[in-house]
């Protein structure tokens, strides 16, 4: 029991840190405004195994951009380094990103800055892009997510007690996250190629039900 709340603990920070976020909008709107607007496009995609074959897309992964946020990154790059600590902060890990990333929306919706909420999905072929960014810095933060719902019943046994007893694990997300600051320019296009090997965080968000054998 005292792990999870060391687990739940974590999310609880990493949502408190970023809801007092200070978010600098003036630069984008004067960007905006003066016509100097850029385009970030690229790829997202596992790469080949063998020379023969070819690269696998990652379709239907989400791509967000939002204003370059200081407080943001340290938050979320403390959460990784947290993560390394123990089997227990690995698994709130991947949750409090999220967290983190959807508290930053938040704040930008609630503050009146939803047009600097920039997002999309790859397609089929693993590309994505957005237009009309206004010039300025910026975070881009991908997601890949994988809804496993077996799991072997031994695995969720070891894992008994981590969580409130009243529990047991049926399935997983295996999330994929990449983390890159981008600097738009106006009249001009950046490309990313996002890998999965080069991914800047891997983890599990964990399913749970109500456990009727105890």
């Amino acid at each position: 029991m005292i792990e999870r709340v060391l687990a739940l603990g974590l999310l609880f920070t990493a949502i408190a840190s970023v809801q007092a976020v200070e978010i600098r909008t003036d630069p984008y709107r004067a960007a905006a405004a003066a016509g100097a607007i850029g385009t970030v496009t690229g790829r997202v995609y596992e790469e080949r195994r063998r020379p023969e074959m070819a690269d696998q897309p990652l379709a239907g992964a989400a791509v967000i951009l939002l204003p370059r946020s200081a407080e943001v990154l340290r938050k979320l790059e403390e959460i990784k380094q947290t993560a390394r600590t123990s089997a227990n902060d690995y698994r709130a890990a991947a949750p409090a990103i999220l967290m983190v990333r959807r508290a930053y929306e938040k704040e930008l919706w609630e503050s009146g800055a939803a047009d600097l909420v920039k997002a999309t999905v790859v397609d089929a072929g693993g590309r994505f892009s957005v237009a009309d960014l206004p010039a300025g810095d910026w975070l881009l933060i991908a997601t890949h997510i994988v809804k496993t719902d077996k799991h072997a019943a031994g695995a969720a046994s070891k894992q008994r007690g981590v969580y409130a007893p009243s529990t047991r694990l049926t399935g997983y997300q295996r999330v994929t996250v990449w983390l890159r600051e981008i600097t738009v320019s106006s009249g001009s296009s950046a490309n990313v190629e996002l890998t999965e090997r080069g991914a800047w965080f891997s983890g599990v968000v964990e399913e749970r039900a109500p456990d009727a054998g105890r």
